[in-house]
C-alpha cells in the first residue's frame, strides 16, 4: 500500500517517539541498576577531596581572608593593626610564631590559629592572651600547677566550672562544641596535629581562660596592667587593694613576667607597625 504523505509524517513521529522511549528505558535502568554505586562513588570522592584539601571543600563553613580584631581590642600597647588586615590567616600565624624564641615554637605552632580565632571572638589582644599563656603553662596543654590550675590558661577549678556555667547561662556557645567537621575546617592544621579529642580540651579550656580574662578587663575598666593581676591574685584581692589606695602591680612579678613577654612578642611589631606602648602604671 502506499504512504501518503500525511501517513509519512505520522509514522515518522511514531517512530522518533518509540525511539526516544526506548533510550529512556535504557537510562532509567542503568541509573536504578547503579545509582547506589554512583552516589556512593561521589560521596567517597567528596570525602576524599576533603580530607586532601579542607579548606577548598568547605560543605558550606566559610572563613573570611584574615583576621579583624578592633583598635581597642588590642591590650598594652595602641597603635596601627594592619599587621592583621594585610596578612592571610597562615600569613599572620606564621609570623607569630617566628617572634617566639625558637625553642617554644613548636608548642606555640599547635596553638596559634585557636587561639587567634578565639582571641578574635572575643575581640581581645591574642598578644596579651599568648604572655599569659607563656607565663602560665609555657603552651604546656597537660600542665597542672600544686593549687591545681589546669591546662594552657592554668585554670582552677571552681574558676573554671563557674565561668562556664556563666557563658552558658548568657547563651554563648562554645568553639568546642560545633562539630568535628567545622573544627576539621576552621582549625586545619591544628585539627590534624592534635586529633579531635585534644584540640576539644584545649579549645575549652583556652576559651573559657579568654573569656575570663575578658570579664576581668571589663571589670577593671580595660585596664590590662590590673585585669593582669586579677588573672593571678584573684579579683576580689585586686579590688579590695584598689578600694583602699593601695598599690597594684608596682612590683608585682606575675606582672613583670607577663610584661617582659608580651614585650619579646610584640617589639618587631612595634617597629613596623606604628605601634605605640601604653605607659606603665
Amino acid at each position: 500500500m502506499e504512504q501518503t504523505t500525511g501517513e509519512t509524517s505520522v509514522l515518522k513521529t511514531l517512530g522518533v517517539s518509540a525511539e526516544e522511549k526506548s533510550k529512556k528505558s535504557f537510562f532509567n535502568s542503568f541509573f536504578s541498576t547503579y545509582k547506589i554505586p554512583l552516589l556512593s562513588l561521589v560521596l567517597f570522592g567528596s570525602f576524599t577531596l576533603r580530607a586532601l584539601y579542607p579548606e577548598t571543600f568547605s560543605f558550606g563553613f566559610k572563613r573570611q581572608k584574615s583576621y579583624r580584631f578592633r583598635s581597642d581590642s588590642l591590650g598594652f600597647f595602641i597603635g596601627d593593626i594592619n599587621f592583621f588586615t594585610n596578612n592571610s590567616y597562615d600569613e599572620a600565624e606564621a609570623q607569630i610564631v617566628q617572634l617566639f624564641p625558637e625553642k617554644l615554637q613548636k608548642k606555640v605552632k599547635k596553638v596559634i590559629r585557636p587561639v587567634l580565632i578565639l582571641c578574635e571572638k572575643h575581640q581581645l589582644d591574642p598578644f596579651w592572651v599568648l604572655s599569659v599563656m607563656w607565663t602560665e603553662s609555657h603552651f604546656k596543654h597537660e600542665a597542672t600547677s600544686k593549687k591545681g590550675a589546669k591546662g594552657l590558661m592554668q585554670l582552677m577549678p571552681p574558676t573554671y566550672m563557674g565561668t562556664l556555667s556563666e557563658m552558658k547561662q548568657k547563651g554563648i556557645f562554645l568553639e568546642s562544641d560545633r562539630g568535628e567537621d567545622y573544627l576539621r575546617y576552621h582549625y586545619g592544621q591544628s585539627f590534624y596535629t592534635l586529633g579531635y579529642s585534644s584540640l576539644v580540651s584545649k579549645l575549652r579550656n583556652l576559651e573559657v581562660g579568654i573569656y575570663y580574662l575578658k570579664g576581668l578587663l571589663e571589670a577593671f575598666n580595660n585596664n590590662h596592667y590590673y585585669a593582669t593581676v586579677a588573672y593571678n591574685m584573684g579579683p576580689y584581692w585586686t579590688k579590695n587593694r584598689l578600694k583602699n589606695n593601695m598599690p597594684v602591680g608596682k612590683k608585682n612579678h606575675y606582672l613583670n613576667k607577663v610584661l617582659k613577654n608580651y614585650y619579646h612578642i610584640t617589639k618587631t611589631l612595634s617597629q613596623t607597625s606604628n605601634v605605640t606602648f601604653i605607659p606603665r602604671i
